[in-house]
Order: C-alpha cells, then structure tokens, then sequence
C-alpha cells in the first residue's frame, strides 16, 4: 500500500496547519488506500490550494512533477490514475471550506503586517478551531469519491 505520512508530516511539508491540509489530509488516505501497492500514480488537481500538497506528499509528486497536471479550476477536486488505467475521482463537497468574516479579516491584517499579538493569537486559535472540526467531520461530509 502507498504509505501515508502522518498528519504532522503532511501539515509540516505544507509549512502550517490549517483547515485545507486537513481536507487534504482526509483526502490522501482515501487516495493512498484506494492505490494499494502502486505508488506510481498521476494526478490531476484542479487546484492550487492546500490539499494539493496532502496529495503531492503522500504520492511523492514533488519528486517526480511528471505524474502531476494543475489545471486550476479553483474546486477541490482531484483524479488519480495508476498505470492500468483505472481512476478515482475525488471531488470537495460544495460549502464545506470553513472560515469566518473574523478570520478573513485577521489574514487581511497578518497579510499587510499591521497585526498586533492579540490578532495574531486569534487568527492562530480560529484556525485551531476549524482544523478540529474538519478532522473530526466524516469524510462523506467533506468529498465524494467515484471509482472509474
């Protein structure tokens, strides 16, 4: 079976910890079970966002960039492909990224280096808060997924 990093692993490849590298997260197990032993297996993203880099980490795309195509449709939806031919379509489920007006405005905030220790803590907290929820939301909830 493809090995799966553990969450720290991947959320330390992806730099933080954040609601989208838990998605993707939850998105690379699916995907690493369902390539079993072949790890030699090509991807279509249709984003750039963090779950995109779950899957690179688990499937070692950053090593071989050849096995992956970004064409950014700005949806969390992904295609696997192993050497036989047969795919998995993994697509988010609508309304499911979680944020805030709060936290918008925070990042605006961090963005622009006008952030005080207060608004970064807060920003650091709501950012805890919905990485918790979307590890512990069933993955039904959060992406389908359709064998081909």
């Amino acid at each position: 079976m493809t090995d799966i990093p553990n969450f720290e692993t991947i959320a330390k490849a992806h730099g933080h910890t954040c609601p989208g590298i838990a998605l993707g997260y939850k998105i690379a197990v699916a995907a690493a079970k369902w390539s079993g032993s072949d790890t030699n297996i090509s991807v279509v993203s249709h984003t750039t966002r963090c779950p995109l880099d779950a899957i690179k980490q688990t499937f070692d795309l950053k090593k071989h960039p050849e096995r992956l195509i970004v064409d950014d449709t700005n949806t969390v939806s992904f295609v696997l492909e192993k050497i036989d031919g047969s795919k998995l379509f993994i697509d988010e489920v609508p309304n499911t990224k979680l944020t805030s007006k709060e936290l918008h405005m925070l990042k605006e905030k961090i963005a622009a280096n006008t952030a005080t220790p207060e608004d970064i803590a807060r920003h650091t907290a709501i950012q805890n808060e919905f990485l918790h929820i979307m590890l512990n939301t069933p993955d039904e909830k959060l992406f389908t997924v359709r064998e081909a």
